[in-house]
């Protein structure tokens, strides 16, 4: 029987080990599991949401309530906003915020 070798661990599961993002002089950390970025897939699907309440939803989900409530207080510009969510999917993901940013502004249809 031949068994793979996959490096995940106990301790990669911890919140040691999660990505983090700074904002002003914080660190927050980020729920990048399955289970969290395919909640927030099915938030940002939903139509009857409005976009503030989606943007709120997925902080939640990916930063913690307590994270969101104190991001939510910095009352940041669109352009920061639309970053920072950037920024949340791609430490979720493992992918540059500044790829997908320009992503979604040139899609290649």
């Amino acid at each position: 029987m031949r068994i793979i070798e996959t490096g995940i661990t106990k301790e990669m599961l911890s919140g040691d080990n999660h990505p983090q993002i700074k904002i002003v002089d914080r660190l927050y950390t980020v729920d990048d599991r399955q289970k969290t970025f395919e909640k927030i897939q099915e938030v940002q699907k939903n139509e009857e949401l409005e976009e503030n309440e989606k943007t709120r939803q997925i902080y939640e989900l990916a930063l913690g309530k307590e994270a969101t409530e104190e991001i939510m207080n910095l009352d940041l510009s669109v352009e920061k906003t639309i970053y920072l969510s950037y920024c949340i999917m791609g430490a979720i993901t493992g992918e540059d915020p500044d790829k997908l940013l320009n992503e979604a502004r040139n899609p290649k249809n």
